[in-house]
């Protein structure tokens, strides 16, 4: 799938959009970093860079996402009284798997300088921006 790039920008802002989407990943060793990291990256960018607000947006967004469906799956164990592990063990290394290749597959666009888009995030991101 090819996604549109953008030749007028600078080494730095693909960097940094790279960088936003990579950091998130410092989030697992580092307390909140998953979400102090993009959201430092998008105050310092949002008025210099529509390019990197974006990816530190989406990505911001994109970790709140996983957030919030490891929350579901707590309640539904807590809800089915501990039974529901069966299915939520699965589902969150399957999460853990696609967290971490999407935000691999966005940081490496990111740095190409492609305006890529991670799902639901992405145009989550790209409606809070105008874009």
């Amino acid at each position: 799938m090819s996604y549109p790039h953008d030749d007028s920008l600078t080494a730095d802002e693909k960097l940094w959009g790279m960088l936003a989407h990579l950091l998130t990943l410092l989030g697992y060793v580092v307390t909140l970093g998953q979400y102090i990291a993009p959201l430092v990256i998008y105050l310092v960018y949002k008025d210099r860079s529509k390019f990197v607000a974006f990816h530190a947006l989406q990505a911001l967004f994109f970790q709140l996402l996983v957030l919030a469906v490891s929350i579901v799956l707590v309640i539904f164990v807590l809800v089915t009284l501990g039974l529901g592990v069966i299915l939520a063990i699965p589902a969150l290394i399957a999460i853990c798997i696609a967290v971490l290749v999407y935000t691999i597959w966005a940081a490496i666009e990111a740095n190409k300088g492609a305006w890529f888009e991670l799902p639901i995030a992405g145009r989550w991101a790209r409606a809070t921006l105008g874009l």
